[in-house]
């Protein structure tokens, strides 16, 4: 499966009335704007508007680049889930997993996911990764968030789908308890 393939798997849930740009392109120029070193939706939408006439050839594209506005848009508004499981799907066909290798798993929170920040009511999504230290990759990721589950279980549930044996894992202290969770 080809990276494109990968993207066109993520559902699309906006309305097709008014819809300007494919969900894959958008996301394709995305991962490039973010490869070239833009992260925010205005840095992308910069860098997009900076190299509009190549990627109105590139992706045939009927109208303008998309602004920062749609950006944002489409990326808040994407099936976290279906993407998942494709790039999921995608790195495995890539990964072959070797005898010492060194993976760093972590889980970080998404900024502005944060809900009720003042309070003992705190929530925010994080994404898990699975980080092959030689390989500079992303293996595999998962999403959680903190009101509903533990990194603990996710963490177990991502290595145990790379089916390793010989692989090195550094993982935060969080993860040394004696207590067994299910």
């Amino acid at each position: 499966m080809t990276l494109i393939e990968m993207l066109s798997k993520a559902e699309d849930k906006r309305s097709r009335f008014g819809l300007r740009h494919e969900l894959t392109d958008v996301m394709l120029m995305c991962i490039m704007a973010i490869m070239s070193g833009y992260y925010g939706y205005r840095e992308i939408g910069r860098f997009l508007k900076n190299h509009s006439k190549e990627f109105q050839q590139t992706f045939r594209l009927l109208h303008k680049v998309p602004s920062h506005v749609t950006i944002r848009s489409v990326l808040q508004n994407l099936d976290f889930e279906s993407f998942c499981n494709a790039f999921n799907e995608w790195a495995g066909q890539y990964v072959l997993m070797g005898k010492d290798y060194t993976n760093a798993i972590d889980g970080k929170a998404i900024a502005s996911t944060i809900v009720n920040y003042d309070n003992s009511y705190q929530n925010f999504i994080s994404l898990v990764s699975v980080f092959s230290v030689q390989r500079g990759i992303v293996l595999r990721c998962e999403k959680i968030e903190n009101n509903k589950e533990s990194e603990i279980p996710t963490v177990r549930k991502l290595i145990e789908a790379l089916d390793v044996k010989s692989e090195i894992f550094t993982i935060d202290a969080l993860h040394c308890q004696k207590k067994r969770q299910k």
